[in-house]
């Protein structure tokens, strides 16, 4: 089987061929790990951080209750997750048709983690490429025991760190610690998650790497219809680079490309990117850095392998059809979800109707109905509400029972009240229903909400 016949991670038995990328540095490298390290000081640090009384981002499903930069989202809210969710998958559509894969590369958890943390445990412990090239294909000794001992040991710890902060996610960053202080046995779903999330984790990062992008990763299958020939991505100038080195006779001018295949050596996926385009590059720009440095080593410009466009000296059109159709859904759902949130109320109310009897008669004779009042408060201050029937209802002789005058509901918090309607069975119509307004005041902003309900009796004698 050719090497351009099978994937760049296996050999010509069909076995994994263990890919172990030499280091590069340039540019592009800078740039990217100036990227990476704004990226996981994200990731560590906003679960830690408090926005208005509340965690940064918390999505607490168990719960229903979401906490996303000061705002507080109840299950009822949704319907935002539309707009949300569409506003990521179109600007990965849009990022995709401009810069190709520049999200695998740049920003993805599973590039950002390998490049930034775990291959630099791995320098750290084993050595360069060479040296851990020579280690893995040596035979078990004490060395490499001891060696791949540490490397796994501190693959573990900083794996457990990475789920710990993905958790508080999920669970709080409070909760997270009260349990990690308290035994086990005290929240064993927990415990199993983060174990779990743990050991996937260092399964991942610290061994299944590239086959990820390459086998499982469905973005690398789609990305080429995202993607026109007007997109950038990582290309080869083949005009410029060919033929190469090792392909020319003494009579045929040869091109830029000196066949020192370090393109292919930093390559995380081992990929050729001089046999075009890819489904398993993944746009890190190494190869860019790597071709450049040899470039100025044997007194050729630099831009071998760039960023460009896949036709080759063609001009890069940014206002595509494409492009401007991505913008303007993007900006829609941009607007919706704005409007959504600026007209959003600070508190959220709905009544039921009591699961019970649809009425029930008291030895006095009233009607008496149940009603479940149910308050959300989406603001960030405790707040105080008030029940109450306004006066045309009170003018029909119709009362309200209820457990307490005032309800405090604290912030991002719900309460449901149980009210109960009695009325006389002389004031229901002929179908056997009377119009019931319930009034809800909120105390501290002053705010007022008329619900109206349906109070049922018997039907009227005669009828």
């Amino acid at each position: 089987m050719s090497e351009t016949s099978r994937l760049s991670m296996l050999d010509e038995h069909g076995g994994r061929k263990r890919i172990i990328p030499a280091e590069v540095k340039g540019k592009f490298r800078r740039r990217r790990t100036y990227v990476h390290f704004v990226l996981l000081t994200i990731f560590l640090a906003l679960p830690w951080i408090q926005i208005n009384g509340t965690q940064a981002v918390l999505l607490d499903i168990s719960a229903r209750r979401f906490e996303l930069f000061g705002q507080i989202f109840l299950s009822h809210d949704s319907p935002l997750l539309f707009f949300i969710i569409a506003i990521v998958a179109l600007t990965v559509m849009l990022t995709t048709a401009l810069w190709g894969r520049v999200w695998c590369g740049w920003a993805c958890p599973q590039t950002v983690f390998i490049d930034s943390i775990y291959q630099r445990i791995e320098t750290l412990v084993e050595g360069n490429y060479l040296e851990r090239r020579k280690l893995y294909n040596s035979e078990m000794s004490t060395e490499k025991f001891l060696k791949y001992s540490l490397k796994w040991f501190l693959f573990l710890i900083v794996s457990s760190l990475f789920s710990h902060s993905f958790i508080a996610y999920f669970a709080g960053s409070r909760h997270l610690i009260e349990m990690m202080w308290g035994s086990p046995q005290e929240n064993w779903n927990y415990f199993l998650i983060v174990s779990g999330t743990t050991a996937l984790v260092l399964f991942n990062f610290g061994w299944f790497r590239e086959q990820f992008c390459i086998i499982m990763c469905p973005y690398g299958r789609f990305q080429s219809v995202l993607m026109d020939q007007q997109s950038i991505s990582v290309v080869y100038d083949q005009q410029r680079g060919e033929p190469r080195k090792d392909a020319v006779t003494d009579n045929t001018k040869r091109g830029d490309c000196v066949s020192c295949n370090r393109c292919v050596q930093v390559c995380p996926t081992g990929i050729d990117i001089r046999n075009g385009i890819q489904m398993e590059c993944i746009g890190c720009t190494a190869c860019i850095d790597a071709c450049d440095d040899i470039m100025r080593k044997v007194n050729k410009p630099a831009g071998l392998i760039s960023y460009n466009v896949s036709t080759p000296h063609s001009k890069v059109k940014y206002f595509r059809p494409r492009i401007v159709a991505y913008l303007l859904l993007i900006l829609i759902c941009l607007f919706g979800l704005t409007f959504n949130l600026s007209t959003r109320d600070p508190f959220s109310i709905i009544v039921l109707r009591g699961t019970d009897a649809p009425y029930q008669l008291s030895p006095e004779g009233l009607v008496i109905n149940h009603f479940k009042l149910n308050i959300h408060n989406q603001s960030h201050a405790s707040q105080v509400f008030e029940v109450s029937l306004p006066d045309h209802i009170l003018e029909q002789s119709i009362r309200l029972v209820q457990p307490s005058d005032r309800y405090e509901v604290a912030a991002g918090d719900s309460k449901e009240v149980h009210l109960f309607a009695s009325f006389s069975a002389k004031v229901v119509d002929e179908r056997g229903k009377v119009s019931l307004t319930f009034q809800i005041h909120e105390i501290s902003q002053k705010g007022m909400r008329l619900i109206e309900v349906t109070g049922v009796g018997p039907y009227p004698s005669g009828k």
